[in-house]
């Protein structure tokens, strides 16, 4: 009888590479096991220096903007940039990624610009973080601010790859709002005839430069004849209609450009909800604005910022006070916060209606923010406290 012998391959030494699992950085695994972000926070600000490296940096930032804190996200940006911390571009991308999808383009910009600053790779920004930049603003109806930093790639030797961008000559685009309609047409015509298909975002800007020139029908036919182009209409291209008609005051065809939106069903998002509240506003309807901005909210749109600001100063432009204060105290809540103008404008307007304890809540919640009150506000706050001397008033002290 044979007897079988088995061939055991002879395992692998210690120290081979592929002899266990990496182990686990300590502190790294600490922080990811920590429920609270801000508690995670709080756990590497007070780490010691060695611990202050960009995987521990980098997992926190995801951490926080997955869970939009981004107040934490700023002070751990601030951190790393001031302790020179190392690090990729990758995580630049992710944080404007996250501040598009949050409405938040301005936060995304304002971190582009800065990525310089930080300790990364002397040719950032790259194309690709360019691309996210872009994609964030044309999401969120940026276009100026899009088209302007595309203009910008020439000085960068940037070459962006997104939409119109991408199978324009540079500079192209840009004949839209300088008054060259025709060539912006032309440069369409071109690209469709090599193949290439405009996108909605291209349609918007065309759209937009054939209303800046009075063409608001010409404009209109064009979004609808998208569709037979192979482009799906989207929200930023009723977002060009709209803003034209609140231009012009025409409040009652911005309304019936939104309802044909909602017609085609096309769910309206927080910026097509700030287009109406905006010229509303601006045209002394607060308080229909304020019911399209209840509406928004009962059919799971959030207010950004920028909606709570419109209507907190349109309230004060309206002198509803009262009702400015009540959306504000809302807004607080949220964690948003409008502008020192604002805050001064609520308080001027609480003291000249003798509602001086109000006016100190608004002073208390600049104070907990490091807003500075105005010459006015204090003098309004000095004026009212007189005339109501018989009331015990106590004012919070400013640093």
């Amino acid at each position: 009888m044979k007897r079988i012998i088995r061939h055991n391959p002879a395992k692998p030494t210690p120290s081979s590479s592929s002899s266990s699992p990496r182990k686990p950085i300590p502190f790294l695994a600490d922080l990811k096991s920590t429920d609270d972000p801000a508690d995670a926070l709080r756990l590497l600000l007070h780490s010691p220096p060695h611990f202050h490296d960009y995987p521990a940096c980098a997992s926190l930032l995801h951490r926080l903007a997955r869970s939009r804190l981004f107040p934490l996200v700023d002070s751990l940006l601030l951190f790393i940039r001031s302790n020179r911390i190392p690090c990729k571009e990758s995580i630049f991308n992710s944080l404007i990624h996250h501040f598009g999808k949050a409405r938040l383009p301005d936060k995304a910009l304002n971190l582009f610009l800065s990525i310089p600053s930080f300790n990364c790779s002397p040719s950032s920004p790259s194309r690709q973080t360019l691309n996210f930049l872009l994609n964030a603003l044309v999401d969120n109806d940026a276009l100026h601010e899009a088209e302007s930093y595309l203009a910008g790639c020439k000085e960068w030797n940037l070459r962006p790859q997104c939409g119109l961008l991408q199978h324009s000559p540079q500079g192209e685009v840009s004949k839209i709002r300088n008054g060259c309609l025709d060539g912006a047409m032309r440069l369409k015509e071109e690209m469709v005839s090599k193949g290439t298909h405009p996108n909605a975002v291209t349609f918007a800007l065309l759209m937009e430069g054939l209303c800046r020139e009075g063409k608001f029908n010409e404009a209109k036919k064009m979004m609808f004849d998208m569709e037979y182009q192979g482009c799906k209409t989207r929200l930023v291209n009723y977002g060009v209609l709209m803003s034209d008609c609140g231009r012009r005051g025409d409040l009652d065809g911005m309304n019936k450009v939104f309802v044909e939106m909602t017609r085609r069903r096309l769910r309206p998002d927080v910026v097509t909800y700030n287009i109406l509240i905006n010229y509303l506003c601006a045209h002394g309807r607060v308080y229909d604005a304020y019911k399209v901005f209840v509406e928004m909210q009962l059919k799971g749109c959030e207010p950004s910022a920028a909606t709570y600001r419109m209507m907190v100063d349109g309230f004060c432009i309206a002198r509803d006070f009262d009702s400015g204060l009540r959306v504000l105290s809302t807004m607080l809540c949220g964690k948003h916060c409008v502008k020192e103008e604002s805050f001064e404008a609520l308080v001027v307007g609480l003291c000249e209606g003798g509602k001086m304890d109000d006016a100190c809540f608004v002073l208390e919640a600049m104070e907990k923010r490091r807003l500075v009150l105005g010459f006015q506000g204090w003098s309004a706050l000095v004026v009212g406290s007189c005339l109501h001397a018989g009331k015990e008033i106590e004012l919070p002290i400013c640093m």
